[in-house]
């Protein structure tokens, strides 16, 4: 299996984003959700649907994950439901629902960033909007209650209406708490095909520098998010403008020459070996498995010799090279495509 086929087979389990199986499922799982919520309120609890799920819902996008915020601490949504503890420090346990997973998070305030990633203090609140203020991206950070109503604290309906990515305040202040976001927003971009706003694109900007703190797994994995959507040159263009592509080992070459001569988006391993190319190698400092290191120095060393890819050549090199090869070639206007020959 090629190493794009396995990287998308993942994807397609993980996210499920253009499946026909989550397309149901965003019909039906907020829906199925409602009891989680409902028995909470019940019980004497404040209890919300908030994040990616309302975002999508409002958008009538695909989403296969649900996300609740409540005032019950972790333990006591455990008494009401089977769940389990997934992240007791970040007061989250996870409902292992038939239809979907759902996560229900305690309101929280959250102090303290000094690895640019997590926060040093978590503290439990009781107020839904300390909560909301500590989120990302106004577009997520909507409320949804039981009845489908709305609450907007941020400004996340009217830059859901405007097709804008805001952060929720201080951009600088949201970026220094966790340099992912950085990622983030160029995630959401691809994604969604929205306009970033312009504080938080010059904040972007003058601390993209800050995702040299995140580990290079974690980096790679959003990496393969953004270049698996629609708005794939779109994201690709803001990691060249913010600056982004610098701290990306190896690729700022071959987004350059994406952004400047492409029109049309990149299968993710097609990505890789125009970068790697036109790096002349492969940086170590991406964690890929030694066989597709050594696929993607392959291809690599084979480009460069830009010879004409014939039966010895494909003897040496093996088919899955050698098209691959061929392609960045194409790409770059050194060859024709020769993958049906």
């Amino acid at each position: 299996m090629s190493f794009y086929l396995a990287v998308n087979t993942f994807l397609l389990i993980r996210y499920l984003s253009y499946d026909i199986i989550n397309k149901v499922v965003n019909l039906n799982s907020v829906k199925n959700a409602l009891y989680v919520v409902n028995k909470l309120i019940r019980n004497g609890y404040q209890a919300y649907f908030v994040g990616g799920c309302v975002r999508d819902y409002l958008l009538k996008l695909p989403s296969n994950d649900i996300d609740i915020t409540t005032s019950a601490t972790p333990y006591e949504v455990m008494r009401l439901f089977k769940a389990k503890l997934t992240g007791e420090k970040y007061g989250t346990v996870t409902i292992l629902d038939e239809r979907v997973n759902i996560e229900v998070t305690t309101f929280r305030t959250e102090e303290g960033y000094h690895d640019f990633r997590r926060p040093d203090k978590v503290v439990f609140t009781t107020d839904v909007k300390e909560d909301v203020t500590r989120r990302d991206f106004t577009i997520n950070a909507l409320l949804m209650d039981e009845k489908m109503t709305v609450y907007d604290y941020v400004g996340g309906r009217d830059d859901l209406n405007k097709g804008l990515i805001n952060a929720v305040g201080d951009p600088k202040e949201r970026f220094k708490e966790d340099s992912l976001r950085l990622l983030r927003a160029v995630y959401f971009q691809a994604k969604l095909g929205f306009k970033i706003g312009e504080e938080t694109f010059i904040n972007m900007k003058e601390n993209a520098s800050l995702i040299t703190h995140l580990p290079n797994e974690r980096v790679l994995d959003e990496l393969f998010k953004i270049l698996s959507h629609e708005h794939q040159l779109m994201a690709l263009k803001t990691l060249k403008e913010t600056n982004l592509n610098n701290y990306l080992p190896g690729l700022k070459k071959g987004i350059d020459y994406i952004v400047s001569n492409i029109t049309f988006p990149l299968f993710i391993d097609a990505f890789f070996a125009l970068s790697f190319t036109l790096n002349k190698t492969v940086p170590r400092a991406w964690k890929f498995s030694n066989f597709h290191f050594n696929k993607y120095q392959k291809t690599v060393e084979l480009a460069l010799k830009n010879t004409i890819i014939d039966e010895l050549v494909i003897y040496q090199y093996g088919l899955e090279i050698s098209l691959l090869a061929n392609k960045v070639l194409f790409i770059l206007k050194k060859q024709d495509n020769e993958k049906r020959k």
